[in-house]
């Protein structure tokens, strides 16, 4: 057939005038042209010419863009790519694309004839091969989710008219071999896998076979003709229009046949032939290649059909088993009490395979030993008293090693461990056994036995592992749980009747645990249990810890209402919340109080006696001359008595300050006292070469209520510390804001730090660092301890963040005086 438009596209001239001057026009095609890809999608746009001959490279756009671009735009017009490369890889893209045949350069004449002849028969068929194209992609989408026997089907290039039952393909090439040769008839003969007998299938107006069951026939009983194209492989055309014609069967003829091998890999599978019984018309070349192509797709159709049922059969099968596996898995999971748990799981296990006998075997890691959880099918009383060494019988040896094992012949096997059997009187004949895995670490074992409709394959032992996975996973959660309830009986117990109050919050702020002792203290009912923090607690300073906003370093002391003095420690529980523990000190700050009475009254009856001793060494030299030696004893005894002195007025100083602050309360600027403490310290500072600077928010701060006094020297303290211990041309960075109801002052210095270990114990009485020690720092111990009693007389609190050889920061924060204090105290307000 010719007269079909054909448009070459190559950037050859040489190729295009050939084609389009020469050899095209001699077979009646008429031809266009283009030099580049993007002319050449321009004319197919708008001539839509019957055939594309596309080279593969092409300036513009190159073969392959322009396949895209025409499958973008769903334009149909069939193409046959043009390579130089001849590679495969490049052909399968193109075919991918859409393209229907390739030529490989250089081409003979008939080459090109050929293969355009087979791109336009194609579009003949252009309506069945899309309707099978679709139903191979969807195929293809469900297919290669489940099985990789499958994925052959969609490698196949050619296989676009491919259906997925044999009957239909068989159905649908009789039908296309009759209409695209002209023929009365077509059959198809089928090798059986002895490939000594053939199935007949026919379709035709004189067919005896058609629309019933295949015919089977003995491949020797066949006629000559179809004899030779199964031995050869080759195709048969046969003519005769005198007589009756040709015999092809017993009492059969015909005028003319076709006869055209059905190969698969290079192997014949059968033959696809036609026949004309009444109609003097021969078959001829160009019908013996159309119905060649067409047995091409037919054998391809045919092995993907049986592919697909054999997959689909396996499938149907892996789908039961994984349905069987979810229900195991569900049933199994659902509880985590350990006695459900097995007997659930073994009784599911049983029903899912044909076994006369199966069990869950435990591991006891103490005695090397493995015993029986439960079991089906064998007596529960004796097997259960059993107990296998690791390393013997079967369910020893997997235990052993975390190897699966299965025979189909128990008695002959090496390892069997016989007194199981005499001990049950239970006959073993076959065996499969798993281990139980979990993290990596055996922990049993599950056996099945006796195997009723078959013997133990690979396949079980899949299935097995699959469901020991499972019921591993199941078996430790309940030991896990149970040892977790266990545990969990033994906290709430203990944490109940500790004397110490205790508080645990989740990650909202709610209480989650709060013990006897706090419910008491805090005078809290148990109801409480379950509620945010800030609307069942009554004390500020416990709401604070427990979210959050305070830590045991600004809070390092509570005092319930029934005047007891507690510790407070709060650590976080990641991803869970907070716990609190207080710690009962009432006793201990009693002592502290006697002690500090003693010391107080010590040091006031000491300073007498230091006034006499420092009077009468002043006096020694008025009573007579001294010579060198004694004016240095004198000296010595005046250091001495001066550094006691300073020590006593430092105890006497800490232990007024309580009663000094409730006596000389007042309203106090606290910038202004800050800024008067840093002109006091200008001189020291300046003659080691520190920087003070300070850093205030002047408009809104607060005032405190307070002794005047105190606070300075308090600020006094810290920033006297901060230049003592900073090194020399380094500053101190005072910055002093308001926080909500607070004042905060920060005195930060770039000096020698703070060691970690010390810095619990920095606050207390004649505590000095380690670091300390080393330097030519004079000290007492007793600063930063009267600093400390000072802020806690003023309801504030006082902390350190340092680490060592890095410089430190002191935090003072004391409240701002309410409204009503200011008020009373509008009067009496010191800058």
């Amino acid at each position: 057939m010719s007269g079909e438009t054909i448009l070459v596209i190559d950037d050859s001239r040489e190729i295009v005038k050939h084609l389009c001057e020469h050899v095209l026009p001699t077979f009646g095609y008429k031809t266009m042209y283009a030099y580049d890809g993007r002319s050449g999608m321009q004319l197919i746009r708008e001539q839509n010419p019957d055939l594309v001959m596309l080279d593969y490279n092409l300036p513009e756009m190159n073969g392959i863009d322009v396949l895209q671009q025409m499958a973008q735009e769903s334009i149909s017009t069939p193409v046959v790519i043009m390579t130089g490369y001849g590679s495969e890889l490049s052909a399968i893209e193109a075919f991918r694309l859409g393209a229907k045949d390739y030529l490989i350069k250089p081409f003979t004449v008939d080459e090109i004839v050929e293969t355009i002849d087979r791109a336009l028969v194609e579009t003949r068929l252009l309506h069945d091969k899309q309707e099978l194209v679709e139903q191979l992609r969807r195929v293809k989408v469900e297919m290669s989710r489940q099985t990789h026997e499958m994925n052959t089907l969609f490698n196949i290039g050619k296989a676009i008219t491919s259906l997925l039952s044999v009957d239909k393909i068989l159905e649908r090439v009789l039908e296309a071999a009759t209409y695209l040769t002209g023929a009365e008839e077509s059959t198809i003969w089928l090798l059986d896998n002895s490939r000594q007998r053939l199935q007949v299938y026919q379709k035709g107006d004189h067919s005896e076979h058609e629309g019933k069951r295949p015919v089977e026939i003995d491949l020797s009983m066949t006629d000559l003709q179809l004899a030779q194209v199964i031995r050869t492989g080759r195709p048969l055309r046969q003519s005769v229009f005198s007589g009756k014609g040709i015999k092809v069967d017993t009492g059969y003829f015909a005028r003319a046949v076709l006869y055209t091998p059905l190969k698969l890999r290079g192997v014949t599978i059968g033959v696809l032939g036609v026949s004309n019984l009444e109609a003097f018309r021969a078959f001829s070349k160009r019908d013996e290649f159309l119905l060649s192509f067409l047995a091409d797709y037919a054998a391809i159709a045919l092995e993907n059909a049986r592919v697909y049922q054999a997959a689909d059969q396996a499938l149907a099968a892996r789908l039961e088993e994984l349905n069987t596996l979810i229900d195991i898995t569900h049933t199994i999971t659902s509880s985590l009490d350990l006695d459900e748990v097995l007997q659930n799981t073994i009784q599911q296990v049983h029903n899912s395979w044909h076994i006369e006998a199966s069990s869950v075997w435990l591991l006891d890691e103490a005695r090397q030993t493995m015993r029986v959880l439960t079991n089906v099918g064998t007596p529960d009383d004796v097997l259960t008293k059993v107990e296998v060494p690791v390393g013997e019988g079967f369910v020893g040896h997997v235990a052993k090693t975390g190897k699966w094992i299965y025979t189909n012949d128990v008695s002959s096997h090496p390892i069997h461990y016989k007194q199981v059997d005499a001990v049950t009187g239970f006959k073993t004949e076959s065996l499969l056994c798993v281990p139980l895995m979990f993290r990596g670490r055996v922990m049993g074992a599950l056996q099945l036995l006796n195997k009723q409709n078959g013997n133990f394959d690979d396949q079980d032992v899949e299935k097995a592992l699959s469901i020991a996975a499972a019921v591993a996973i199941a078996v430790t959660n309940a030991l896990l749980f149970h040892e977790a309830e266990t545990r969990k009986q033994h906290l709430e117990v203990t944490l109940e009747h500790n004397n110490n109050p205790i508080f645990i919050t989740d990650e909202e702020g709610r209480l989650v645990v709060m013990n006897r002792t706090a419910r008491e203290r805090l005078g809290v009912p148990k109801a409480a249990i379950g509620q945010p923090v800030m609307d069942v607690l009554p004390m500020e300073e416990l709401v604070a810890l427990l979210t959050g906003e305070e830590t045991a370093e600004t809070i390092r002391e509570i005092t319930l209402a029934d005047g007891s003095t507690w510790l407070p420690r709060v650590a976080p529980i990641p991803e869970h919340g907070r716990i609190l523990i207080m710690q009962d000190i009432t006793s201990l700050r009693e002592l502290e109080k006697a002690k500090d009475h003693f010391v107080a009254t010590v040091s006031h009856d000491m300073r007498a006696p230091l006034n006499t001793i420092r009077g009468f060494a002043n006096n020694l030299e008025i009573v007579g001359p001294l010579n060198d030696e004694q004016k240095q004893c004198v000296a010595q005894i005046l250091m001495a008595t001066d550094q006691m002195m300073t020590l006593v007025n430092g105890l006497l100083e800490l232990a007024k300050v309580g009663s000094q602050i409730s006596e000389g309360r007042e309203l106090c600027d606290i910038h202004a006292i800050v800024t008067e403490v840093l002109h006091a310290f200008q001189g020291p500072a300046m003659a080691k070469g520190v920087t003070l600077l300070l850093t205030a928010d002047e408009q809104n701060m607060g005032l405190v209520l307070g002794n005047r006094g105190q606070i300075y020297r308090a600020i006094s303290n810290l920033v006297d510390n901060a230049i003592k211990y900073s090194l020399p041309n380094h500053k101190v960075q005072i910055v002093l804001t308001t926080q909500q109801s607070y004042v905060l002052l920060e005195v930060h210095d770039e000096g020698i730090g703070i060691p970690e270990v010390d810095l619990p114990h920095i606050f207390e009485k004649f505590y000095r660092g380690h670091n300390v020690m080393k330097t030519a720092v004079d000290g007492t111990g007793l600063g930063l301890a009267l600093v400390d009693s000072i802020v806690k007389a003023h309801q504030g609190q006082i902390w350190v963040e340092s680490q060592n050889g890095q410089g430190s920061t002191f935090y003072m924060r004391l409240p701002i005086a309410q409204s009503e204090n200011l008020v009373a105290n509008g009067g009496n307000r010191n800058n």
